[in-house]
């Protein structure tokens, strides 16, 4: 399962990305935290499209 996937799962399980630091070079570092139970993690994403997918469905997925 790639980064997307997992992230598309951490959704589907209550999770919502409260940050992230993207470097212009280097690694993206996201942060999630499920409202329901408070349970946190984080991930870092290293390649450039995958890194561009995951902001998109982060923007369209989040509360404005």
């Amino acid at each position: 399962m790639n980064e997307f996937e997992k992230i598309k799962k951490m959704y589907d399980d209550g999770f919502r990305c409260i940050r992230y630091d993207d470097t212009k070079d280097g690694e993206m570092c996201i942060y999630f935290k499920n409202f329901d139970n408070e349970d946190s993690q984080a991930l870092k994403i290293k390649g450039f499209d995958e890194k561009m997918q995951i902001k998109n469905f982060i923007n369209q997925n989040s509360i404005r």
